[in-house]
């Protein structure tokens, strides 16, 4: 009876070096599976009883694919070696298929339909924007229909993954690519709608106006054009847009949820084309603010608020992705980088003076958790200043204006705060570097005040 099998496997006779498996086989084994769930052909696959009741070693070789089970009958020794009867060798490999054939020309199948809608699609908000509005109907009902099929009939994750890329490859990108483009007038589709969506906005309507509705469309357009499969790193916005049912990345759903999606290298093309005309429209919108209101005396309150105000839209169009709110920075530092070099003096001092009020409204506050989120909400816009000129400018005024306070205010736990904030608008850290003397001044005095008294106990102690 064999004790130790050890199956090997070769791509020639010559050559078969390749331990595939090591197998014990008991004194009441009448049938033991030597291999199972191979994962690759091999042409030979060697048997090799290694150990029985002598020592000795014998081979047997076949040709097999999936999986072997070995019944033995006794052992002898023969000749040196094991004599071992083998009552049967059963070899089950995997049927017969035409799914890769199917699958192949399921996604050209697929690529080429999507190809024709998304020209067919182009084509008409090429001859009329305003069918822009309607592509989340159309994209939804494409979607929801390859997803439908590949819940019903693709076998298993992998395929329903690759059917969802193929989807997004041949429809979503170019779309995007088209919207994004701009026309002879230098103005690309989205970037019109996204105008027409800024100006409506900003005036007040109720919940079934026109402009209610215009806005609800635009943002399920644009939701649904950067949504992203629950289990990539930004799941808030997969879910709020899986409310409105963007089934945008096929994939096989157990509980409710997909298991497959695009790519990150598929979606960062058109991501990175949407955020781009995001970034040209807020820079146009800061550009108009700043020829209107460069020189008033609220100047300063009046960016805030818009930078706010375009931060809430940000997360209206985009949800919360990091891509976006950064494309909002470079928007206002693209606007900023404009000013002429008289323009930028005034407003750096604006923005240092605007700083300086705040902090002195706020100065003798205990430091609280409220505190500090208000505290970040008013310092947020002034980050956008980090690598522009207008940065100099603006630390300069703020090293005044905070030797003002330290003089007349003294320490407080805000300017610490502060900088820890807006650290990079002050390229060469005078400020900072005035805090630390600051508080290495007053070490070296507390050490003073420790030291006198000791050197009044040594002179008395020298005098007794």
């Amino acid at each position: 009876m064999p004790a130790r099998v050890v199956v090997l496997g070769g791509d020639s006779p010559a050559a078969i070096r390749t331990e595939l498996n090591a197998v014990t086989v008991l004194p009441s084994d009448s049938r033991v599976i030597l291999l199972e769930i191979m994962t690759r052909f091999w042409p030979v696959i060697q048997i090799r009883v290694k150990r029985c009741q002598q020592v000795g070693e014998q081979g047997a070789r076949l040709g097999s694919r999936q999986r072997g089970a070995l019944g033995a009958e006794g052992c002898a020794l023969a000749q040196g070696g094991i004599d071992t009867r083998v009552r049967g060798i059963e070899v089950l490999g995997p049927k017969p298929t035409f799914w890769p054939i199917f699958k192949e020309q399921l996604f050209r199948r697929t690529f080429l339909s999507c190809t024709a809608r998304a020209h067919a699609w182009c084509q008409e908000v090429c001859r009329d924007r305003g069918r822009l509005l309607q592509l989340f109907g159309k994209l939804n009902q494409v979607l929801r229909h390859e997803q439908a099929f590949a819940d019903q009939f693709l076998p298993d994750d992998e395929a329903a993954w690759a059917l969802g890329r193929t989807c997004w490859e041949a429809l979503v990108n170019p779309l995007v690519q088209s919207i994004t483009s701009p026309d002879r007038h230098g103005v690309s589709p989205l970037a019109w709608l996204l105008s027409e969506y800024l100006e409506s906005v900003e005036l007040p309507s109720h919940a079934t106006s026109h402009g209610a509705v215009f806005g609800s469309r635009v943002r399920r357009l644009t939701q649904l054009l950067v949504h992203v499969d629950p289990g990539s790193p930004e799941p808030e916005e997969a879910r709020a847009a899986g409310e409105m049912g963007l089934l945008l990345f096929l994939g096989r759903r157990e509980g409710g949820e997909e298991q497959g999606g695009a790519s990150q290298g598929c979606r960062s093309s058109s991501l990175q084309g949407i955020s781009q005309c995001w970034r040209g429209m807020v820079q146009q919108q800061v550009q108009r603010f700043l020829e209107a209101a460069g020189q008033a005396p609220d100047l300063v309150e009046r960016y805030c608020g818009l930078y706010q105000r375009l931060r809430g839209v940000t997360e209206e169009l985009f949800g919360q992705r990091a891509g976006f709110v950064l494309a909002l920075g470079q928007g206002f530092a693209g606007a900023l980088l404009q000013l002429s070099f008289p323009t930028t003096l005034h407003v750096g001092e604006q923005f240092a003076r605007y700083l300086d009020g705040q902090i002195q409204e706020l100065h003798g506050a205990a430091g609280s958790a409220g505190l500090l989120q208000w505290l970040q909400h008013i310092l947020e816009p002034f980050v956008v200043f980090s690598g522009l000129e207008l940065t100099h400018v603006f630390e300069h005024f703020c090293r005044h204006y905070l030797g003002d306070r330290l003089l007349v205010q003294g320490p407080s736990w805000l300017e610490g705060a502060i900088m820890e904030q807006i650290g990079l608008c002050f390229p060469s850290r005078f400020p900072q570097e005035m805090l630390s003397n600051l508080s290495e001044s007053e070490e070296l005095q507390q050490q003073f005040y420790l030291f006198q008294p000791q050197e009044r106990d040594k002179q008395l102690l020298e005098l007794e």
